[in-house]
């Protein structure tokens, strides 16, 4: 039996470290809406990651940067689009808007996790502008 191996990261040198805050500031979409969870690690993404990582310290990280503002700019494009679908089909819009987030939240989860600068519609654009994508 083979076994699963991750793949090599394909943006310029993400660590795991940086790939496993990414991918969590994307699941948690799936607990809380995508707002209050990629907010508090945009917010304290130096903090956590040099918690977790080896150096200790505050680290910086673009790609951490990029993937929970676009998470939380998702989240609330979702919520500005999902409110007023759901008040005019009395909640029935949501069984289209609300699968349609979550598959492109779980895409971004494990493009995040390959260390892919990947964007999501929209919101993908808006965060590099903030923190632009390096060049491959």
């Amino acid at each position: 039996m083979s076994e699963l191996v991750a793949p090599e990261p394909v943006g310029p040198s993400t660590t795991r470290d940086e790939r496993t805050l990414a991918l969590i500031s994307h699941a948690l979409s799936f607990l809380e809406g995508g707002i209050v969870g990629p907010l508090v690690i945009y917010l304290l993404r130096q903090d956590a990651l040099g918690a977790i990582s080896s150096q200790g310290g505050k680290v910086e990280s673009r790609f951490v940067a990029f993937h929970s503002l676009q998470s939380l700019y998702f989240g609330l494009l979702f919520a500005g689009i999902s409110v007023p679908v759901a008040l005019l089909t009395c909640g029935w819009g949501l069984l289209v808007t609300v699968p349609v987030y979550f598959i492109y939240e779980l895409v971004a989860c494990a493009r995040a996790n390959a260390g892919e600068w990947y964007q999501l519609p929209v919101a993908g654009a808006w965060a590099a502008n903030q923190h632009p994508i390096p060049d491959h």
